[in-house]
């Protein structure tokens, strides 16, 4: 058995610089109303980006018409176009995945504060950081900032529930040597996921963030074990420009396939695997495709919906049950698609 990772996860503590952050989220309370709509409509295997002015690439689903232009995410000062360009986009790679998750998540209640606060601020700086200063400022109004919490809450369900049930995510990836036996290719070399078409965001940042990837293989094939929601922290700078606000979840998300449940020490305990459709040639076909693309680079396009309940994965971590509806695999160099499945 081989896991491959894509991406590293690391965790930043909530903090707004010069000042106190929120409180740590508290542990998982049992939520049995499940935020998405039942009713919602089915989104499309294929989904097109939004052009903007501004050069940014935005999702059409699960991203806020509203989002507040000032936010941006990554450390470090922004001190041209071109930085700031690439911080934006990366709010866009990241959000929409978590929204779906926070959305779709079974247990998550008002003791989530940090996701909240988050949310708040991705819509408005002014309102997250005054809602920030509210929960944990030395001062701050803590009627208010509990409104503030039940307010940002019931705005995501309201608004999740006119967004798409299903969710695709994107990533790239290369295909390792054709297997003369079973002629087939694997997946390796995995980048982050997000709900745009790896080319569109490219063009912008050749090394985009996004969810993280698991993928599993053996002899049988390969599945996906979860995509891992990103802890990329949005930044807001305060009104006299004196603080920087990173607004850090604190609980992470993921989304898991297959038959799982929490196993031992929060690893998930996977009972059955749902499996990739396989990369099937003939030797002329393999030898054809490694010429017209030397990197070998795919695109694979996972479209999948929420199944079941949640569980929690971790003291901070929220598992996410999904079931793939679509998946395919596509040759990056012509889009010609080399594998495709309907679940």
């Amino acid at each position: 058995m081989i896991l491959v990772r894509a991406g590293a996860a690391s965790v930043a503590l909530l903090a707004g610089c010069g000042g106190d952050g929120p409180s740590p989220a508290a542990n998982a309370v049992e939520d049995n109303h499940a935020m998405a709509s039942e009713a919602a409509v089915a989104a499309p295997a294929e989904r097109a980006s939004t052009p903007d002015p501004t050069g940014l690439v935005v999702p059409a689903n699960w991203m806020p018409t509203d989002w507040d232009r000032e936010v941006y995410s990554g450390s470090g000062e922004l001190v041209d176009a071109e930085t700031i360009l690439k911080s934006r986009q990366n709010m866009l790679n990241t959000v929409p995945f978590t929204l779906w998750a926070v959305a779709n998540d079974t247990r998550v209640t008002e003791a989530f504060e940090p996701i909240w606060v988050w949310y708040t601020a991705i819509r408005s700086c002014a309102r997250g950081i005054e809602l920030n200063d509210d929960l944990a400022g030395e001062f701050g109004n803590r009627e208010r900032g509990k409104a503030g919490l039940i307010k940002s809450r019931s705005d995501l369900k309201d608004w999740a529930a006119t967004q798409p049930r299903e969710l695709t995510l994107y990533f790239t990836a290369k295909l390792g040597q054709w297997n003369d036996a079973t002629g087939t290719f694997q997946l390796q070399s995995l980048s982050t996921a997000t709900t745009l078409r790896p080319q569109d965001v490219e063009a912008i940042d050749p090394y985009p963030d996004g969810a993280n990837v698991e993928l599993w293989s053996d002899s049988t094939g390969q599945a996906i074990n979860h995509f891992q929601a990103s802890l990329i922290a949005p930044q807001c700078v305060s009104a006299d420009k004196t603080k920087v606000y990173k607004f850090q979840r604190q609980s992470q998300w993921w989304v898991v396939f297959g038959d799982v449940d929490r196993g031992m020490g929060g690893l998930a305990n996977y009972k059955s695997r749902e499996m990739l459709p396989a990369i099937a040639m003939t030797r002329d076909d393999a030898a054809n495709f490694a010429q017209r693309n030397p990197e070998r680079k795919v695109v694979v396009a996972v479209t999948f919906a929420p199944v079941g309940s949640s569980f929690v994965k971790g003291v901070d971590q929220s598992a996410i049950r999904a079931k793939f509806r679509q998946v395919t695999i596509t040759d990056a160099a012509d889009g010609s698609a080399l594998a495709s499945k309907t679940y």
